[in-house]
């Protein structure tokens, strides 16, 4: 944080404006008047907590002496105490707020009438709230520039009406303000040194030392195949909440696809490609997709296929039973046959498709979470790997082996993609000679997995340089393409940027209004169209738009990426892919 504090005093007490939350083991807390967010382990959150109505400072580090490996408790106090979770006795915190700059946050939603503002929130997946604004505190909201202090503020505003309304928009149910030391316009030349919390937001669920264990660590294995098993059961709100695909926001005719749906314009790539021949002779093309979402992508790919003179034989694995009764619904009348299970573990004929298409679902397969020791590397990146170490971790040591995969630039902690590489050695016996799999995932060509913690479940990008070592060790050529070169986006057009928890929002106050939000990638005349004489967009805020190749919706699309590999025919010439 950029906001220095002096020496602390010898007694400090915990602020009575705190809230805490919890996410895949980590603890956030969350300062309700400042709109301070700090990520931490649960046992450091105790050093907060020690101090409770007063305490001395050097009885609270001596109890915590040596607990946390080396660093410090009183660092830990110090950093507390700067950022006004530990204060003094007497402090009156609503008072001291005088000389802060009240900044309005990053992802709000609100809607004005005429001279009054409604607010509306939606954290995570805590009930949708309303916040009504008088024309008084419409007029203080209008006059917050990220400029001024609210000292400043004072001079045209009552002073009252500032010290209850700024307290109640900066908390964390609300998320409407923070405060900082600084005018923003101190940040404009240097961006980056405009601290972190002023474009945060916490949607996780709140916690506290007495509800249990802070949700789910990052398990030795990482694996969400319980998940979709038992926990996905409101299969339209999985996709449209839960976990939004990109061929979800581009499943309806789309402006940056010139008119074609994300399946029809995949299929256009497979033709451009040579990945599909052309129509003819009484076999039908043989497609198998695995995880089928809510079967709109299936939806596209055969009615394009069949624009084209191909008959079709679809085959869909699906682990998820709900998912599964979604896609037999949309599906009903198209060639689909279902197998329902665990990819990894289903039986499919070998050779048996001239088509594979694995689409947005490789980051939830299995993976193992190590450390740089258990291969025998050095904790700062020295070190030279164990074979021994390598070999002892079993399956996932074989396929380090098979792959001839590299672990010295391995991160500290680091995830090995087991079940992604299981997966494409099962496409290439799948695979009829001359056929063709795409296998789509967010990740980067050389970058070690990173997990997804916005979501309910752990899932994990993809070190695509591993995945496309994967596929030629299985036998097959392969290339490492860009999503939205494949199908070939219009990278400038304009769409719409949220996130989850902005999206529900936006949806709940356009609801209000009689407007239905679907959960599609919105370009502004898509938008427009959809308020139609119901809701001016002028009079929405916060919308924000940005190139769809850099946001869409709460997706980075130039971050996803494509393994495009095939099985050679007989008498290809063995060129193995770059």
């Amino acid at each position: 944080m950029a906001e220095t504090a002096p020496a602390i005093p010898d007694r400090l007490r915990r602020s009575r404006h705190l809230s805490t939350f919890a996410h895949l083991g980590a603890v956030y807390l969350y300062h309700d008047l400042f709109g301070f967010l700090m990520e931490m382990s649960p046992d450091v959150l105790a050093v907060v907590d020690a101090f409770g109505d007063g305490a001395a400072v050097a009885d609270v580090v001596a109890r915590f002496d040596g607990a946390f490996e080396g660093a410090s408790p009183r660092q830990f106090v110090e950093i507390f105490a700067q950022h006004f979770c530990l204060i003094e006795e007497d402090d009156d915190e609503v008072s001291g707020l005088w000389p802060m700059v009240a900044i309005k946050g990053k992802w709000n939603v609100w809607r004005r009438h005429g001279d009054r503002v409604t607010l509306w929130t939606a954290w995570g997946d805590a009930p949708v709230q309303r916040i009504e604004l008088d024309e008084a505190e419409t007029r203080l909201w209008d006059a917050i520039d990220g400029e001024k202090r609210l000292a400043e503020l004072r001079k045209d505003h009552d002073a009252a009406l500032i010290q209850r309304l700024v307290p109640r928009l900066t908390h964390s149910d609300v998320q409407a303000l923070k405060l900082c030391m600084f005018p923003m316009s101190t940040f404009a030349k240097r961006p980056q040194m405009a601290p972190a919390y002023l474009a945060s937001t916490m949607p996780y669920p709140r916690w506290s030392p007495g509800n249990g264990a802070p949700g789910v660590a990052t398990p030795r294995e990482v694996s969400p195949t319980e998940y979709y098993r038992r926990d996905v059961h409101d299969a339209d709100a999985q996709f449209d909440h839960q976990e939004t695909t990109l061929s979800h926001l581009l499943r309806l005719p789309h402006p940056a696809l010139a008119g074609r749906t994300y399946g029809q314009a995949l299929v256009d790539a497979l033709v451009a490609r040579g990945a599909v021949a052309a129509a003819g002779g009484d076999a039908p093309l043989r497609v198998l997709e695995i995880g089928g979402g809510l079967g709109f992508v299936a939806e596209a790919v055969c009615g394009a296929l069949a624009a084209r003179g191909h008959q079709v034989a679809y085959t869909i694995v699906e682990l998820a039973p709900a998912l599964a009764a979604a896609q037999r619904q949309r599906l009903a009348g198209h060639p689909v046959t279902w197998v329902e299970g665990d990819a990894l573990a289903v039986e499919l004929a070998a050779g048996g498709f001239d088509l594979i298409v694995a689409n947005e679902m490789i980051g939830d397969l299995p993976a193992l979470t190590l450390h740089r020791a258990d291969v025998g590397l050095e904790t700062e990146g020295g070190g030279e790997v164990d074979p021994a170490k390598v070999a002892a971790l079993g399956r996932a040591g074989e396929l380090v082996e098979q792959l001839g995969l590299r672990l010295d630039d391995a991160t500290e902690p680091f995830y090995l993609l087991t079940g992604a590489f299981e997966l494409v050695q099962k496409v290439a016996g799948w695979l009829a000679p001359g056929g063709t799999a795409v296998i789509t995932e967010f990740g980067d060509l050389g970058r070690w997995p990173r997990l997804s913690t916005h979501l309910d479940h752990p899932e994990l990008s993809i070190h695509f340089g591993q995945l496309h070592q994967a596929a030629l060790a299985a036998g097959m050529t392969a290339d490492i393409v860009f999503v939205i070169d494949l199908i070939d986006i219009d990278r400038g057009a304009q769409g719409l940027a949220t996130t989850r928890s902005h999206f529900r929002a936006l949806r709940a106050m356009l609801a209000d209004a009689g407007v239905d939000l679907d959960k599609i990638g919105y370009t502004p005349a898509m938008l427009d169209a959809t308020l139609g004489d119901k809701v001016a967009a002028s009079d929405v805020g916060e919308l924000r738009w940005d190139r769809i190749e850099d946001r869409l919706m709460g997706l980075v699309p130039h971050e996803f990426l494509a393994l495009v590999a095939r099985r050679p025919a007989p008498g290809d010439d063995g060129d193995r892919g770059n």
